[in-house]
């Protein structure tokens, strides 16, 4: 795997657990709300965030096996 490889590998990862981490901020702050509405809104970004993580993580994986591949 090339360096070029290897960097994008390591952004993918560090901004998958960046969007786990904000799924856990906003886990907290949705578990305080009072308002049912916007607790609902709250856990649809949860949602989202770590459905994004997930797919940065594929992404890292099969770029990361292509790169394998080559060499």
């Amino acid at each position: 795997m090339d360096r070029t490889t290897r960097g994008i590998c390591k952004t993918l990862s560090q901004v998958a657990d960046n969007n786990e981490a904000a799924a856990i901020a906003v886990m907290r702050a949705a578990e305080a709300v009072g308002d049912e509405l916007l607790r609902q809104q709250l856990l649809n970004v949860i949602h989202r965030l770590n459905l994004d993580a997930s797919q940065l993580r594929f992404a890292r994986e099969t770029l990361a096996g292509q790169g394998l591949k080559r060499a």
